[in-house]
């Protein structure tokens, strides 16, 4: 038996509910910055502010299946990290949508181009009129973990993936840096998905 290919993708660009281009992350490193492109450099760093916090420009993250090969299923999808995500550094922290919002095979309905002034800070994806649409909440990454993971929905049919193509929900994601954080680039974080295969 061949298990399934599951890719972790990332949608940019475009235009609200039209993404121009999804790039595969899964053998990468995803860049949060100020700038509505997925480039990993030094340009469009998130300047330290002298009071309240700097964003990056959200991204939406979701698993693709690439290859079904002899799976039946997928469900039971869980996205988490290790309790300490960035918690060495003072004022920084990553935010993690409260809500799930919509990405399937068919459609991408979920789907807001990020926002903000590059080189300054990105919109904050759930205050503001410039908000993500679909976000009125965020959470902590420090708070998924393994044994606390936040629930991925899947829009597909049956709520499961059965098929090439077929894709989980967004996890949207975006960087704070608060006025206590220092200059530098940060070392880099592992998250998770976890899923259920049959």
């Amino acid at each position: 038996m061949t298990a399934a290919t599951m890719n972790i993708y990332v949608d940019w660009g475009g235009a609200d509910n039209a993404p121009g281009t999804a790039s595969d992350i899964t053998s990468g490193t995803l860049r949060l910055k100020t700038a509505e492109n997925i480039t990993v450099d030094t340009s469009n760093p998130i300047p330290v502010p002298t009071t309240g916090s700097n964003y990056s420009y959200w991204r939406q993250v979701y698993l693709k299946c690439t290859a079904k090969n002899d799976m039946l299923q997928i469900d039971n999808v869980k996205f988490f990290g290790d309790s300490a995500v960035f918690t060495g550094y003072t004022g920084v922290n990553l935010y993690v949508g409260g809500q799930l919002t919509t990405k399937n095979s068919g459609a991408s309905t979920g789907y807001d181009l990020a926002t903000g002034t590059p080189s300054t800070t990105g919109d904050r994806m759930d205050s503001g009129a410039s908000k993500h649409t679909d976000l009125t909440t965020r959470t902590d990454a420090t708070t998924l973990t393994s044994a606390a993971p936040l629930s991925v929905i899947i829009s597909e049919s049956s709520s499961i993936i059965d098929a090439t193509n077929e894709t989980s929900n967004y996890v949207v994601l975006q960087l704070a840096v608060g006025s206590t954080a220092s200059s530098g680039v940060l070392t880099a974080e592992t998250l998770t998905f976890r899923y259920d295969e049959v």
